[in-house]
């Protein structure tokens, strides 16, 4: 460039500019090749945005209006009969799933106030047997009729409407943004007081832990929770619900009853905070119906019945002792294999 300017007598200005855009040139290219990258990937999240507004129906479904009254479920009665559901896309011909179902035929009544264990090896179906009764898993349209609680079918209570009335403690705790106060985390509807607050978080064990860090009005960090104290706080979120309740159904004359769904709530917490669950669940839900998904097979001893299933199927059902010490049941040879593995 410096030769060429020399030998041309070409403008200083004229040549300081090429050199400076010569040198530049790098830069400028990397530049160019960054942001066509962007591009790219900015219209990739466009298109797959447009394509899940297209092709992913809304949850709601018609006929799905009915908010039953306030102290529903009052007794906790819940029966399948029959219910068969997939997570599969459903054939526009005759709207019934095109894949493999994730519950087959299932047959189970649960009574008021029982607490039922529902176990079975991975992939047996445990955790959508909680999910169709929760209506995060649709029935086959030919079975839609055949879940009810309380003699009221779920196909025509509101989605919303059945969540809030139903309490579950999921497996994986969900909490709001760093920064939300403890008792935001205990209670997002802010339907209850912090006196309220602090007696659940007291009564889970977690009292102390709250008050090192300021207290329920402190903002709170879900990384600073081990894997047990996430699990008490969720379990502290559903006694807050559960009082909640108590108000209203004891307001309008009716027993504290309810329904507890419980999914897989032990799996990744220590012996001792497993005990302190179990504590607070057998007081706090004494005559609530608890429906709870485990594999902790010696858990499972404390139930009234266990369910066990296999392929999407109920295969078994009745009093985890007596199944335990029978020859040739499906949950004996789920508890002798884990025997044996601990042994091993």
């Amino acid at each position: 460039m410096v030769t060429l300017s020399v030998q041309l007598h070409s403008n200083s200005a004229f040549a300081g500019a090429s050199l400076y855009s010569l040198i530049t040139f790098g830069e400028n290219l990397a530049g160019i090749v960054l942001y066509w990258t962007r591009l790219e990937t900015s219209i990739g999240a466009i298109a797959r945005l447009k394509t899940f507004n297209e092709t992913v129906q809304p949850e709601d479904r018609d006929g799905e209006d009915e908010v039953p009254p306030e102290q529903w479920p009052q007794d906790g009665v819940v029966r399948l009969e029959g219910v068969s559901a997939s997570y599969s896309e459903q054939d526009d011909r005759d709207n019934e799933p095109t894949g493999k179902l994730a519950l087959r035929n299932v047959h189970l009544t649960i009574n008021s106030g029982e607490k039922v264990a529902i176990c079975g090896r991975t992939g047996s179906g445990k955790s959508s047997l909680v999910a169709i009764i929760l209506k995060l898993l649709d029935p086959t349209s030919s079975t839609a009729e055949k879940i009810v609680i309380d003699n009221t079918p779920l196909c025509r209570i509101d989605r919303l409407t059945l969540r809030q009335r139903i309490i579950a403690v999921p497996q994986e705790a969900v909490f709001l943004p760093d920064g939300s106060t403890y008792m935001d985390n205990l209670d997002p509807s802010n339907a209850s007081n912090a006196e309220e607050c602090e007696a659940m978080i007291r009564a889970v064990g977690l009292w102390s832990f709250v008050e090192e860090r300021g207290g329920l009005h402190a903002g709170m960090a879900a990384s600073t929770l081990s894997a047990g104290q996430r699990q008490l706080m969720s379990l502290g979120r559903a006694l807050i619900v559960r009082r909640i309740r108590a108000r209203i159904t004891m307001a309008a004359g009716s027993l504290d009853k309810g329904i507890l769904l419980l999914d897989e709530v032990s799996s990744s917490v220590d012996s001792a905070t497993e005990r302190v669950m179990e504590e607070v669940i057998g007081n706090e839900f004494k005559d609530y119906t608890v429906i709870s998904v485990t594999h902790r097979l010696d858990t499972i001893m404390d139930f009234d019945r266990v369910v066990v299933m296999d392929s999407g199927m109920v295969v078994e059902v009745g009093n985890p002792r007596v199944l335990a010490d029978k020859e040739g049941t499906k949950f004996g040879d789920l508890v002798h294999a884990a025997t044996n593995k601990k042994v091993a």
